[in-house]
C-alpha cells in the first residue's frame, strides 16, 4: 500500500485491511452512487423542464382557441342584419343591447366588445373603460388591422386590471364603415383551466416601469409576492429556466412574454412553475435505497476482512510480541507457528534474527569498552576493510598540564586512579557535546567532531567541549589544569593499520597541527589554543588573536587563537583588552616597536596574562637590536615542538 501517504500509519494489519478495503469500495461505489444519482437528477430536471415547456404550450393553445372562437363570434356580427342596421341607424343603445347579447351567448368565451367607428371614436364598450378616442396601445391594434393583408389583428390588453386576449376585425355596409374589438379574459379561471391539463402553476404578471404586480395566479397569495421578489424579468431571466425558493420548497420557472419587450414601460409575462421537490421526490426516494444496499455491501466486506485479517493478525501477534521483547534486548525468545506459509518462513527468519542479535551484542558489549560508541557503530555496522575517506572536521587535543609533578610522590594504584578520574570527566564533557573520544595517550585524549557522524555544529561542540573541559579541571580539588589545542580542516577518515588488526582513526596535517597547538599552550600560558578555520566556522564565540606563527616541521604559517567564551558572557572590560591586545598586535606587525611595546606595557599591567604580553614585548626589545627581514610579515617560527 505504497500509495497511501507516508505519514499514515497503522495500528494493526487487521486495520491496515480494513483501510484498504474502504479506500477500494468507497471509491467504486461513490463513483456509481454518484454517476446513477447525477443521471436520475439529470432527467428529473429534464422532465420538469420538459413539463413547462408542454404548459407554455398548452397556455398559447388554449388562448389561440379561445382566440378563434372569439373571432368567429366576433365575425359573426359583421353579418348580423339587425346589428348592421342598428349601427346604420346610429343607435348605440340598440348597439349595447346587441354587444352584450352575444356575450350572454358566447358561454363565457367573449368578455368585452367595443365597435370603434374609422375616425377611432369609441361608439360603444361593454367594459365602459371611460374612454371616447382609441390611443396607445387600442391605436396601435386598429392600425395593424388596418395595415394587414387579413384586415386584423390581435394583441395582449389591461383592461380594468385584467389581461385580455382581444382582437380586432372590419365592419362592412357595404363598405368597411367601423372596428369590432373582442376580448377575452385571462383571468383566474383560464389560469386554473391550464393547470388542471399541465398539472404546473400558471401566473400573469405585468410589469409597469419598476413595479412588478401579479395579476392572476393559481399560486397562494404569499407565494405570488415570492414570485414578484424573486423572479428576474430581464432578457436574461426570460430567455432560461430559474429556480425560485418558495416557503414549501423550490420552483423550477419559465417565462412566456404576453406583452411588451424588454425596455418597454409596459410587460406581460405568463409565468410556467413546478415544484421541483415533488418531482424529485422518487430520485429522493431511490438515493436512499442505494445508499442501505451500499451500507450492506460495506458492511459484508468488513466481516469478511475481518475474519480473513484474523486467521493472519495471530501469528501475527505472537511474533511481535517476541520482536519487541527482542527489541527490549531479550534475544533468548522465539516463536513457533505451525503454518508453512510466509508467515511460518518469517518467524523462521525471526528466530534465526534473535540468534544472530545475541551473537552481535556480545561484540557491541566487548567492542563498546574499547572504543567510542560512534567508532563502534562505525566498525559494526560498515565492511571492515582497511582505508579512509576525505572529511572536514575539528579535532580537540587535551592534555593535563602539572600532572607528572602531581602523581611524582603517589603509588601507581592511586596514579592509576586520579588519571582515570580526570580522563572520564574529559570523556563525558566530549560526548556531551556530540564528540568522539578517538584515543588516550597518558594523560592526553583525542577526540573527533565531524567524523564518524558529520553535526550541523561540529566547531562549535568543540568550543563547548573545551571551556567545559578547562572549567572542569580548574573546580577539580588538585592543582592540574587543562591544555587544549583545536583545529578545523580536512583530513582522512578510516581504518589504519592491518589487515589483522586495525584502528578506526584520522590523519592529516590539521590533526598534526591541533596537537602542535595544544602544545603551544604552555608557551603562551593559555588553556586553549584555536586555529582560524576553526574560530570562523564558531562565530558565536569570542576569541583572541594571539599570534601568527610557524610550528615546527611546516613551512606555511597559521594564525592562532584564545578561546574566550560565548559573546554572550564575556565582559565589555575584557572585550576592551582583546580589542587593544588586537590593535597592540597590529602595530607589532607594521614594525611600529616603540608604539606596540607602550600598548603591550599597559596591557600587561591590567591584562590576565602578563606572560603573553611579555613574549612580545621580548620580541621586540630583540627586534630593535636586530631587525627582522623586509619581507617579514610578523610570522613567529619555532624550531621545536
Amino acid at each position: 500500500m505504497n500509495w497511501l501517504p507516508r505519514n499514515i500509519t497503522f495500528r494493526s494489519f487487521r486495520s491496515r485491511l480494513i483501510v484498504f478495503l474502504l479506500a477500494l469500495l468507497i471509491p467504486v461505489l461513490g463513483g456509481i452512487f454518484y454517476y446513477v444519482n447525477q443521471n436520475n437528477t439529470d432527467y428529473t430536471e429534464e422532465t420538469i423542464n420538459t413539463y413547462l415547456g408542454l404548459g407554455a404550450d398548452v397556455f398559447d393553445y388554449t388562448r389561440q382557441q379561445q382566440a378563434m372562437t372569439l373571432k368567429a363570434i366576433t365575425n359573426s356580427l359583421t353579418w348580423d342584419f339587425g346589428f348592421r342596421t342598428a349601427y346604420a341607424a346610429n343607435d348605440p343603445a340598440t348597439l349595447f343591447d346587441a354587444a352584450l347579447n352575444v356575450l350572454d351567448r358566447s358561454q363565457d368565451i367573449v368578455d368585452m366588445l367595443m365597435i370603434v367607428d374609422m375616425d377611432n371614436e369609441v361608439v360603444i364598450d361593454t367594459e365602459t373603460q371611460g374612454f371616447e378616442v382609441l390611443d396607445n396601445a387600442w391605436l396601435h391594434l386598429v392600425e395593424e388591422a388596418n395595415e394587414s393583408e387579413e384586415g386584423q389583428s390581435d394583441m395582449i390588453m389591461i383592461i380594468n386590471g385584467l389581461p385580455f386576449q382581444v382582437i380586432a376585425l372590419p365592419l362592412y355596409l357595404p363598405r368597411q364603415v367601423a372596428w369590432i374589438i373582442g376580448g377575452f379574459a385571462l383571468d383566474e379561471e383560464f389560469v386554473n383551466q391550464v393547470k388542471e391539463t399541465t398539472v404546473s402553476d400558471v401566473s400573469i404578471v405585468k410589469i409597469e416601469g419598476n413595479e412588478v404586480e401579479v395579476i392572476v395566479s393559481t399560486l397562494p397569495e404569499h407565494q405570488q409576492e415570492l414570485l414578484s421578489s424573486q423572479a428576474n424579468f430581464g432578457e436574461a431571466g426570460a430567455s432560461s429556466l430559474q429556480r425560485m425558493n418558495y416557503d414549501d420548497g423550490d420552483y423550477t420557472t419559465l417565462l412566456r412574454s404576453l406583452y411588451g419587450e424588454s425596455g418597454d414601460a409596459l410587460q406581460v409575462f405568463a409565468v410556467f412553475q413546478r415544484s421541483y421537490d415533488e418531482n424529485i421526490e422518487n430520485v429522493v426516494q431511490f438515493r436512499g435505497l442505494l445508499i442501505r444496499f451500499y451500507l450492506l455491501v460495506l458492511i459484508v466486506s468488513l466481516l469478511t476482512v475481518l475474519l480473513l485479517a484474523r486467521s493472519i493478525t495471530n501469528p501475527l501477534s505472537r511474533l511481535v510480541d517476541v520482536v519487541k521483547k527482542i527489541e527490549e534486548g531479550d534475544y533468548g525468545r522465539s516463536v513457533t507457528v505451525s503454518s508453512k506459509d510466509e508467515i511460518g518462513e518469517l518467524a523462521d527468519s525471526v528466530n534465526s534474527m534473535a540468534k544472530g542479535l545475541a551473537e552481535k551484542e556480545k561484540v557491541r558489549d566487548l567492542l563498546g569498552k574499547v572504543v567510542s560508541h560512534q567508532i563502534a557503530e562505525q566498525l559494526l555496522n560498515n565492511p571492515v576493510e582497511l582505508g579512509g575517506e576525505e572529511r572536514t572536521a575539528t579535532i580537540l587535543f587535551s592534555d593535563i598540564r602539572g600532572f607528572t609533578s602531581y602523581c611524582e610522590n603517589l603509588p601507581p594504584k592511586q596514579v592509576l586512579e586520579a588519571l582515570n578520574s580526570v580522563l572520564t570527566t574529559i570523556s563525558d564533557i566530549v560526548e556531551k557535546h556530540q564528540g568522539v573520544v578517538d584515543k588516550y595517550n597518558g594523560d592526553a585524549v583525542m577526540a573527533l567532531f565531524g567524523v564518524p557522524i558529520k553535526g550541523d555544529n561540529d566547531a562549535s561542540n568543540a568550543m563547548a567541549a573545551a571551556l567545559d573541559i578547562v572549567n572542569a579541571l580548574e573546580k577539580a580539588d588538585s592543582e592540574l589544569s587543562a591544555c587544549v589545542g583545536i583545529n578545523t580542516g580536512l583530513m582522512v577518515a578510516g581504518n589504519l593499520g592491518s589487515s589483522n588488526r586495525m584502528n578506526y582513526s584520522v590523519i592529516g596535517d590539521t590533526v598534526n597541527l591541533a596537537a602542535r597547538l595544544e602544545g603551544l599552550t604552555r608557551f603562551y600560558e593559555v588553556s586553549n589554543i584555536v586555529g582560524e578555520m576553526s574560530k570562523d566556522a564558531a562565530p558565536e564565540y569570542i576569541y583572541r588573536e594571539l599570534d601568527e606563527v610557524c610550528v615546527a616541521g611546516k613551512t606555511l604559517s597559521v594564525r592562532i587563537y584564545e578561546l574566550i567564551g560565548k559573546k554572550s558572557t564575556v565582559s565589555v572590560e575584557k572585550k576592551a583588552d582583546i580589542e587593544q591586545f588586537e590593535n597592540a598586535l597590529q602595530l607589532y606587525r607594521s614594525k611600529n616597536w616603540d608604539k606596540a611595546e607602550t600598548l603591550f606595557t599597559q596591557l600587561q599591567i591590567k591584562c590576565d596574562n602578563a606572560h603573553l604580553c611579555q613574549i612580545f614585548i621580548d620580541r621586540i626589545a630583540r627586534y630593535k637590536k636586530i631587525p627582522p627581514a623586509e619581507d617579514w610579515q610578523g610570522v613567529f617560527v619555532f624550531d621545536a615542538k
